[in-house]
């Protein structure tokens, strides 16, 4: 088995007017990396992460809510959370987002 990994994130990029595009792009003992497309005026509903999550734009507008604040997220803003924070996103136009959640160390 080797020890990296060489993966095109734009790969395979979709993108759908029925529902929100997720796919783990990569997983290892420590974290994972998921592409999110969110098509103009999708709506991610607010949801929690079971760890620490950093969210990175990498096309398109986003507006990424926290409880009741709004933050207007344009390409290659990052912002991060801690676990089990409500959150939701929506594209103001059509994105993708790289997704890395933080596994504990156990």
């Amino acid at each position: 088995m080797s020890n990296y990994s060489v993966i095109n994130f734009y790969e395979n990029v979709v993108f759908s007017k029925e529902k929100v595009m997720i796919n783990k792009i990569l997983e290892t003992e420590h974290s994972k990396e998921i592409r999110i497309c969110l098509s103009k005026d999708q709506l991610m509903k607010e949801h929690t992460a079971p760890a620490p999550i950093i969210v990175m734009v990498l096309a398109g507008v986003i507006k990424f809510s926290i409880n009741s604040s709004e933050y207007l997220l344009n390409k290659g803003d990052i912002i991060n959370l801690n676990a089990k924070i409500s959150h939701s996103l929506f594209a103001l136009e059509d994105s993708i987002i790289r997704l890395s959640l933080v596994k504990p160390i156990l």
